[in-house]
């Protein structure tokens, strides 16, 4: 009985043995919980690596700190020229020339006439107690303004006032979009980016006479410059700039200007910067 006992005590144990010899066997991949391993290495070398510029850290050293930038900052505001009427009117005889009459005549009537060199002036008719009738001529200084753009990419406008002597002046500023991230601190010797054209932004604003034969004016001006340029690189977020010069300078320009009916037709030429300017506008 001893020895039946032992015998199926051992078989058993034997066969518990085999169980878990075979569970033993099963791969981890089958549980249900389990979580297939994947190099690292393969897997990091798999994504591309963008370039980004240690510039854009989020605690950047002071050297080259951003400065965050409103949209439309560096529009020019309160401008003396704008906003402000020269309260000038458009029956001003006394600027004209006209006689300021007395009491002999009775009343006046507006008129007008056409100068020698086409241009619309003012005119009256004075009725004098005795019946008589006499026109007198006015002689209107001829305006115009309008805009212009330059070979450089910059906008403005145009303004003159004059008969056959003219006063003109003129404002043109660079209409290039900044879109980039400032760096006021940044070097040149420790970019870690690749580099791209300088950002340059003008300002202008020149000052001149000129003289008219009958419809086309030549005149000369003198004016000044502000020039902004900026270094600039691009990372893979968009452009990076940091200062590179400011400069502020005298310079000159001739050109000439045209009427046509109510139209005036403009063109300039600066030796100095080597632009262009080009406008168009209207004269009254």
């Amino acid at each position: 009985m001893k020895k039946i006992l032992l015998i199926t005590g051992l078989i058993l144990v034997l066969v518990l043995f085999c169980t878990i010899m075979l569970y033993s066997q099963t791969s981890t991949w089958r549980g249900a919980t389990s979580t297939p391993r994947v190099s690292t290495q393969s897997f990091q070398q798999s994504i591309p690596q963008r370039n980004i510029s240690s510039w854009r850290n989020e605690s950047p050293r002071e050297f080259n700190r951003p400065i965050e930038r409103k949209p439309g900052s560096n529009i020019i505001v309160n401008d003396p020229w704008l906003g402000n009427g020269w309260g000038w009117g458009w029956n001003r005889w006394d600027m004209w020339g006209a006689p300021g009459f007395g009491a002999n005549w009775w009343f006046w009537q507006p008129s007008w006439y056409w100068n020698d060199f086409g241009y619309r002036q003012p005119a009256r008719i004075y009725v004098y107690k005795d019946g008589k009738r006499d026109t007198i001529k006015g002689k209107k200084p001829i305006i115009s303004f309008g805009i212009q753009g330059t070979t450089d990419d910059q906008v403005g406008g145009f303004f003159t006032i004059g008969n056959k002597g003219y006063f003109i002046l003129e404002y043109t500023a660079s209409n290039l979009r900044d879109n980039s991230t400032f760096f006021p601190f940044g070097n040149i010797a420790q970019v870690d980016f690749p580099m791209v054209n300088d950002l340059i932004q003008r300002q202008s604003f020149y000052v001149g006479v000129g003289k008219r034969i009958k419809r086309t004016g030549i005149h000369m001006m003198i004016g000044t410059v502000s020039e902004d340029a900026k270094w600039r690189g691009k990372d893979d977020l968009g452009y990076i700039t940091f200062p590179k010069y400011l400069d502020r300078f005298t310079t000159v320009k001739i050109g000439a200007l045209h009427d046509y009916k109510n139209f005036t037709i403009k063109f300039d030429y600066d030796p100095i910067i080597n632009n262009r300017t080009f406008g168009l506008g209207v004269n009254f």
